[in-house]
C-alpha cells in the first residue's frame, strides 16, 4: 500500500489537482494524507492581536473545519473509502511543511496542483511546487490548472542521459507500469552535448539495449537547435499524458541550465508533471 501526501489550500487549482490525486490513488491503491498548513500574517505594531497565542488557535480551528470539510468532497469525489484519507493541519512555511511532512509520513509520493508563476517576481522567487520540487526526496506530481484529468496513458520521460539513466527509466516504469501506460524516453540533442557524440551513442544504445524486451518503452534521440522547443514540438506531435523529469545535484553550469528547462515546464505546460531524483 503506498501513501499519498495532498497539500491544499482549499482553492480551485488545489480542488482540481485533488481529482488527478484521487485517481492516482486508485490506480495504485494508496492512502491519501490531506495536508494544509497555516501560518501567522505579518502585523504592523498597530494590528498585532490582543492574545497572539488565540489568534493562532483560531487560525488552526479554522484550517481544521476546512480541511474536514475538504476531505468529505474528496472522498465523494474520488470513491475512496474514508479509512485510507487522513487529515493533518501544520504551522509554519509552506514549503518547508510540505518536504518535511512527507519525510515524516514516508510518502511515496507528493500530488500537488500548481497554476505556475503568475507574474515575474514569481518567476524570479519560485513557486511553492518548484520549492518543495527542490526539496523533497520522494517523486512530486504537479498538476497544472488548466491539464485534464484522465488516466496516464503515455509518459514521456526528457532524459538528459547524465548518471544513471537505465535507474531513471526504471523510477518512471514504476509509475507507468501500473498504469498500464506506455513509455517513450526521449533525448534531446541541441549540438552542445558536454559528452560528445560517441558517448552519447553508447548511453542510446545501452538504454535500448537494456529495454529492448520490454514493448512499453520506446528511446529515441533527437538533434535540435534548442532544447525546450525541441522537447515542446515532441510533446506535440507525441501528445503525452504525463512529462516526466528528472533532477540531480551537478555542476553549477548544468544545474542552472536544467532548472531553465524544468523551471520552463512547471510554468507553461498543461500536462501532469512526474518530478523525481535520480
Amino acid at each position: 500500500m503506498k501513501t499519498i501526501l495532498f497539500p491544499t489550500d482549499f482553492s480551485e487549482n488545489a480542488t482540481h489537482a485533488s481529482d488527478y490525486a484521487g485517481l492516482l490513488a486508485q490506480k495504485f491503491n494508496a492512502n491519501v494524507v490531506l495536508l494544509t498548513i497555516y501560518s501567522m500574517p505579518i502585523f504592523t505594531d498597530y494590528q498585532i492581536p490582543y492574545d497572539i497565542q488565540d489568534f493562532s488557535s483560531e487560525m488552526k480551528a479554522a484550517s481544521e473545519i476546512n480541511l474536514k470539510r475538504f476531505a468529505l468532497k474528496f472522498i465523494e469525489t474520488s470513491n475512496l473509502p474514508h479509512e485510507r484519507i487522513s487529515q493533518r493541519v501544520e504551522y509554519g512555511f509552506v514549503s518547508d511543511v510540505i518536504t518535511e511532512t512527507a519525510k515524516d509520513i514516508n510518502a511515496d509520493m507528493i500530488v500537488m496542483g500548481t497554476k505556475g508563476a503568475s507574474n515575474l517576481f514569481e518567476k524570479w522567487i519560485g513557486t511553492t511546487a518548484q520549492a518543495v520540487m527542490k526539496n523533497a526526496e520522494c517523486p512530486i506530481w504537479i498538476i497544472p490548472q488548466k491539464t485534464k484529468i484522465t488516466y496516464p496513458q503515455k509518459f514521456l520521460y526528457a532524459a538528459d542521459l547524465q548518471e544513471d539513466e537505465v535507474s531513471a527509466t526504471q523510477k518512471v516504469m514504476e509509475f507507468a507500469t501500473p498504469l498500464q501506460a506506455l513509455c517513450k524516453v526521449v533525448h534531446i540533442d541541441d549540438y552542445f552535448e558536454i559528452n560528445g557524440n560517441q558517448e552519447l551513442k553508447e548511453k542510446i544504445s545501452d538504454l535500448k539495449e537494456k529495454f529492448k524486451d520490454d514493448d512499453n518503452i520506446f528511446v529515441r534521440n533527437i538533434r535540435r537547435d534548442d532544447i525546450i522547443e525541441g522537447l515542446q514540438t515532441y510533446i506535440k506531435s507525441y501528445k503525452p499524458d504525463v512529462l516526466a523529469l528528472a533532477v540531480h545535484e551537478k555542476s553549477l553550469f548544468s544545474k542552472i541550465f536544467e532548472q531553465s528547462i524544468t523551471n520552463h515546464f512547471v510554468y507553461e505546460a498543461n500536462l501532469p508533471m512526474l518530478i523525481f531524483r535520480k
